[in-house]
């Protein structure tokens, strides 16, 4: 019976342990409030952010990923809360192979983690964010949120780009 229950356990947790898909057009966004921070960690392959995903080439891709960065580096541009909440974005921290000076090819990511400290995180309620308007290849966003209501699961889509806890 141990064994079964073990099984089971391990079974279960599966899902969870896996790694995410790379899935172009795709992103992935872990929300968590911890005390007075609010914490988004956003990754997603570059191919919904720039078009490729390998290092830049051209001029033209250099430039782009340029723009990406800069885009990406707006937090207050990219994510909105409610005002109530009085909070104030730290720098973000923005990791990407496509960086480096030799970046490699091929199915290259993103990861971006946002941090903002909150005067009033109580009011904290939910976010928008603006990133399908700041990158149209960008289709579908998964959202996992932890925080002191608990655990919530969704999706953003540039038709419903708002997600609340």
């Amino acid at each position: 019976m141990r064994s079964v229950v073990l099984l089971l356990g391990l079974t279960l947790s599966l899902p969870v342990l896996a790694a995410p898909a790379h899935v172009h057009g795709e992103a992935r966004l872990e929300i968590s409030i911890d005390g007075n921070t609010l914490a988004i960690h956003l990754e997603t392959p570059l191919d919904g952010l720039l078009g490729f995903e390998r290092g830049a080439r051209s001029a033209a891709e250099k430039q782009a990923v340029k723009t990406m960065k800069r885009i990406l580096e707006q937090a207050d541009h990219l994510f909105q809360m409610t005002r109530e909440a009085k909070c104030t974005a730290l720098a973000p921290q923005i990791e990407s192979p496509v960086f480096d000076t030799k970046p490699g090819d091929g199915h290259l990511d993103l990861d971006a983690d946002y941090r903002w400290q909150c005067a009033k995180p109580s009011a904290l309620r939910g976010i928008s964010t603006r990133l399908f308007g700041e990158f149209p290849r960008l289709k579908r966003i998964t959202v996992e949120f932890v925080g002191p209501t608990g655990q919530k699961s969704g999706r953003l889509t540039p038709a419903q780009p708002r997600f609340a806890w």
